[in-house]
């Protein structure tokens, strides 16, 4: 599901009233032993952002490098978590709907054929639409968040970033277990189980699995229900290296999100004496900014996502030939109540179905020579389907202020609904390259192309009357259309070593978001159909440093991107009701700065602080429509800089010569954020500090640990995003809001368990 499809699925009852990309996954889990006991410097760390393994010090691009170990210190187990060690990862729009912004630019779509911003790869494979669903952070080597755009080397939907996980790789040389548990406060549950076998001195098989329920957050009165977001996978990897030239990857992989009760969101402002508002009072519903209970009928979500990929690799004298197949496929099957209360006045059942497959061809060259590069072709193919009903006595309150627009009262209390019905196919290939030429040992340039073709195809049905519905709320005709574009992007960059522990860089990069169909538009046809290509060009400059003798490293980024063609919902002026689409805003613009200090300065202490400043603004031209209900040019709005700062650290401390006592804490700083692009005061959220920690001890061969840990310490709530009240005016109040709540708005304690074996 498209983010926001569920609110947006409602536009038509207003008619009725620091690094990232590739790499060979490393040997060790980062919570094995071996891993432990092997603790690289600042300045040896290794990635391939460039998808070619280098150094983190001598890349040019601004990342941040999240390992296994601090994944489990700051209890990150999803992409939504990674938020809070990645300053310029940000979740945009409601939490568990898969949007995600890098640098202010990333967001929600009312199109099923558009893609995220952000790339996800895991192992290699780009997610493509069903990121939306991203992996479940167990058996983790590390995460590498890589930040501007990333077309070059990623492809169509990475003109933000790319967020890279690369899994535990499979271990031939031993036999392994490693489990972890987390049991908190509010039903929160974790848990993590890998099993490495070997099956001969060159093959080995690594088994894993994750459970994760989210605290209950969101409370349903009307039943007594919580929001209990649970979530199970299981993953399993095949390593194979029957020559020294030659190795072979399968892996495997299903995740089960779900959930059944509490409610979707929750109303925190409302006016005094509306219908709405008598509802929720009655429930036992206290509105207000720290609200997170609600009131209203059945809500349950049922997400599936397979999949399966090969990686082969192959030396042909200097040069690496690498080919990545995989197939991923995601099933929806979701009931949501609309309407906020237990009136049965909008509920919307949803399926859908995407199906992914995509083909990699990459031939490298070493490291070390005059010419230090990569050229590859791509091909992927998706499809998606997508069935969303709308349905309930959506009119029954309006006779009452004598509004009911049909010709008898009584018929506005009959169910009126619609159904609706997607296809989507898009089929795109690339060709690619980048090639770091070493002037001399200090000056180096980085120049790197791609070029490809995406054909994007929709079709949605005109609405048929949904079940148990005496007629449709908006009838809607059909859409039919096609996006084609051939497209050129590249990056050119010039880095210099001033001395063996500072790098200074500078690039440019033309990034690419594919074209789209404004498939769910009601009432738009012709040009307005077709959402263009979204353009960023980056402008990026900075330095990367290593200090006491590579023991911390000290990386600064400034940033300036401009896109054009931003492609954004916004309200469409020429039309002759000012209807809300997803299409093109004529220009948008991020620039600020980012940093990061890490490393370990200290026997026993691991440092990991960062910081983003961000300023963003929209071009003339860009209309929204703001809390109060007008239309207005947000061009005309003027944040000012937003600054997001993340920090981790532990010390670890010899209490005997069998057991460690270790300290952890984490913060996060999270700048004031506007939910809507008009910058309405009332849909603000507000600047919020989080602090979380634990305390524990493990044993010195890292082989057990137990733990306490605390999450918002302060028990400070936090909304995910703010919007209008879905159906609110129907329930006669004109002017009220509601709000998400994720899984970190509430303090949570609990314990911790780690062993291997």
């Amino acid at each position: 599901m498209k983010a926001y499809s569920v609110l947006m699925g409602c536009s038509a009852l207003a008619l009725a009233a620091p690094a990232s990309a590739q790499t060979a996954a490393p040997v060790d889990s980062a919570n094995s032993p071996a891993a432990q006991r092997t603790e690289l410097s600042a300045g040896e760390i290794v990635v391939t952002a460039n998808r070619r393994s280098e150094k983190l010090q001598k890349v040019p691009i601004a990342v941040t490098v999240v390992d296994g170990s601090q994944l489990v210190r700051q209890n990150v187990n999803s992409v939504e978590n990674l938020t809070r060690s990645a300053p310029a990862l940000d979740i945009a729009g409601p939490t568990g709907y898969g949007a995600l912004s890098i640098r202010g630019v990333g967001g929600i779509s009312l199109a099923q054929s558009s893609e995220g911003s952000v790339g996800v790869v895991i192992d290699n494979v780009a997610l493509a639409n069903t990121s939306i669903d991203p992996p479940l952070l167990f058996d983790i080597a590390r995460i590498e968040v890589l930040e501007g755009p990333q077309s070059t080397l990623f492809g169509r939907n990475s003109s933000a970033g790319v967020i890279n996980v690369v899994t535990a790789a499979p271990d031939p040389s031993r036999t392994a277990v490693i489990a972890h548990a987390d049991v908190g406060t509010r039903d929160n549950y974790i848990a993590r189980l890998a099993v490495n076998l070997p099956v001969s001195e060159n093959a080995a098989l690594r088994v894993a699995g994750g459970f994760n329920q989210d605290p209950k957050v969101q409370h349903n009165l009307a039943d007594d229900s919580w929001q209990k977001r649970q979530s199970e996978a299981v993953r399993g990897r095949f390593l194979w290296q029957p020559t020294d030239r030659l190795t072979i990857n399968l892996s495997g992989d299903y995740t089960h999100n779900h959930y059944d009760g509490g409610v979707q969101w929750a109303v925190f402002q409302s006016s005094p004496t509306s219908l709405l508002t008598a509802r929720l009072v009655g429930c036992g519903v206290v509105v207000g900014p720290a609200n997170t209970d609600g009131c209203a009928g059945a809500n349950r979500s049922d997400h599936k996502v397979f999949g399966a990929s090969g990686q082969i690799d192959l030396e042909l004298g200097d040069l690496t030939l690498t080919s990545v197949t995989a197939l991923r496929r995601r099933t929806i099957n979701e009931f949501v109540d609309i309407d906020s209360t237990t009136a049965n006045r909008y509920t919307q059942p949803q399926t859908g179905s995407n199906r992914n497959i995509s083909q990699e061809l990459r031939l490298s060259t070493p490291n070390g020579g005059l010419i230090e590069g990569i050229a590859g072709l791509y091909y992927s193919s998706q499809r998606l389907t997508n069935s969303v009903t709308q349905v309930g006595q959506i009119l029954a309150d309006l006779p009452l202020i004598g509004a009911c627009p049909l010709p008898s009262p009584a018929l506005c209390a009959l169910p009126l609904g619609q159904t609706r019905d997607t296809a989507v196919q898009t089929e795109g290939y690339a060709a690619f390259g980048q090639a770091t030429v070493n002037v001399s040992p200090r000056f180096r340039v980085v120049l790197g192309v791609r070029v490809g073709h995406e054909n994007v195809k929709a079709q949605t049905a005109a609405t048929t009357l949904a079940p148990g519905a005496v007629a449709q709320v908006t009838p809607l005709p059909a859409i039919n259309a096609r996006a084609t574009d051939t497209y050129f992007g590249y990056r050119a960059g010039v880095q210099y070593d001033v001395t063996p522990h500072l790098m200074v860089f500078a690039t440019i990069t033309r990034g690419y978001k594919g074209p789209a169909v404004n498939d769910q538009a009601a009432g738009v046809s012709g040009s307005q159909l077709i959402v263009r290509p979204e353009i960023p060009t980056a402008l990026e400059a900075g330095f990367k440093s290593s200090l006491m003798d590579g023991k911390i490293a000290f990386n600064a980024t400034g940033f300036y991107t401009r896109i054009k063609d931003f492609q954004a919902n916004f309200v469409d002026t020429s039309t002759p009701v000012n209807l809300l689409v997803f299409g093109n805003a004529p220009t948008y613009r991020t620039w600020g700065a980012s940093a990061n200090l890490f490393g370990r300065p200290l026997t026993g202490l691991t440092v990991n602080l960062g910081a983003t400043l961000l300023v963003r603004r929209y071009g003339a031209g860009y209309f929204a429509q703001n809390a109060a209900g007008r239309i207005v040019d947000v061009s005309t709005f003027r944040p000012g800089g937003a600054l997001k700062l993340t920090g981790s650290a532990e010390y670890t401390v010899p209490l005997s010569s069998r057991l460690n006592g270790f300290i952890q804490t984490d913060v996060v700083r999270n700048p004031r954020q506007y939910s809507n692009a008009a910058g309405d005061a009332v849909l603000a959220i507000e600047d919020w500090v989080a602090v979380g920690g634990r305390i524990g001890v493990k044993t010195a061969d890292n082989r057990f640990g137990v733990s306490a840990f605390v999450r918002n310490l302060f028990d400070t709530v936090r909304s995910g995003a703010r919007f209008s009240t879905p159906v609110s005016a129907q329930q006669l109040d004109p002017a009220s809001f509601a709000q998400f709540a994720g899984a970190e708005a509430r303090r949570v304690i609990g314990l911790s368990l780690d062993a291997s074996f």
